[in-house]
């Protein structure tokens, strides 16, 4: 890839699979425009919205029930809450429980229940850790901590991955003295964690921490799916990059993947994994495909056969963009 000197740089698209963050330039917008691979060339981004997520607020609202209809004063807080901790493995889990927490100060708009106001003075007491899988779970994780003053929260960037946040809290069990949450049942036995997930989720973290003896629960509060639009809104961001002579598609989640690669025309319609190397379909392949972090990257693999080009060291937009930088410039494809 080359450009003479007074020509335009030679645009690579990239094509997001998400929806970009309202108000200010989307990260990733910002850190690929700021960033270009080359002085002949420059990162033109696209995004293409892939799910749609419905919440229940059903098992939150009967943890939420249960806390108010004890019947104890706000000191008991801590003791009555029955978890040692909560896990949050990405932002929706997240929102789910703040949304659920504002239901719960506004079920009687501008005069709560005694039970709701009661509970809310009972969580602003509550002491206990929120780990967080990744620096942006954990960055959605302070619109929680402003309910939750007393709670901190651990993860984030040193625990990028379900694996990574595993080993942090084995870890802290290991070494505390009373492990986890540092606080007992009535009956003397320490509280499980809490992890909230969605309908679709990895089981690394909850198996991890129950093959090493930590009580773990899961609470399902949302579900995701292929937004309909997505496989008509791909086919147009592809038809409008057709002409670049290299473009990238960032995958964030397992969901769409399958469009994704139907859409490139790499999918096998008898046996639904991809095409053979010797395929046509890989003849002068100007389309690279890079995963946002291992549970895509596997997906990918396991499901369709599909070996993704690059797979993110960090899920963030310094990590996607090195990865797509080095194997760029391993096949010769920036000047």
């Amino acid at each position: 890839m080359s450009s003479m000197d007074g020509q335009k740089p030679i645009s690579i698209p990239v094509i997001f699979l998400k929806t970009p963050l309202n108000g200010p330039p989307d990260p990733y917008t910002s850190h690929f425009s700021h960033n270009p691979p080359s002085p002949t060339s420059l990162y033109q981004s696209h995004y293409v919205h892939v799910l749609d997520h419905t919440y229940d607020f059903a098992p939150i609202n009967a943890l939420f029930s249960d806390l108010s209809n004890d019947g104890t004063d706000v000191e008991g807080t801590i003791t009555l809450f029955p978890y040692g901790g909560l896990i949050f493995t990405s932002g929706r889990a997240v929102a789910a429980f703040v949304v659920a927490l504002e239901q719960l100060s506004s079920s009687a708009p501008g005069n709560p229940s005694k039970a709701s106001a009661t509970l809310l003075q009972r969580l602003q007491n509550l002491a206990i850790p929120l780990y967080a899988v990744g620096p942006a779970t954990a960055a959605s994780l302070h619109s929680l901590r402003a309910r939750l003053p007393a709670c901190w929260i651990k993860g984030g960037e040193e625990a990028g991955t379900g694996e990574l946040l595993a080993k942090l809290i084995l870890k802290e069990h290991q070494n505390a003295p009373n492990p986890v949450s540092g606080e007992l049942s009535g009956e003397g036995v320490k509280k499980p964690l809490l992890f909230l997930a969605g309908a679709k989720h990895r089981d690394i973290v909850p198996v991890t921490l129950v093959c090493h003896g930590i009580g773990v629960e899961e609470m399902i509060v949302y579900a995701t799916a292929e937004a309909p639009s997505f496989p008509s809104k791909l086919a147009s961001a592809l038809a409008d990059t057709a002409d670049a002579s290299v473009r990238w598609i960032v995958i964030f989640s397992p969901t769409g993947g399958e469009s994704v690669l139907r859409a490139l025309g790499l999918l096998d319609k008898e046996s639904s994994k991809v095409c053979r190397a010797d395929d046509p379909c890989w003849v002068d392949r100007k389309t690279f495909i890079a995963s946002i972090g291992p549970t895509t990257r596997d997906y990918m693999k396991d499901t369709f056969g599909l070996g993704v080009d690059v797979c993110a060291a960090r899920p963030r937009p310094e990590g996607v963009r090195q990865g797509i930088e080095d194997f760029m410039r391993a096949k010769g494809l920036t000047s």
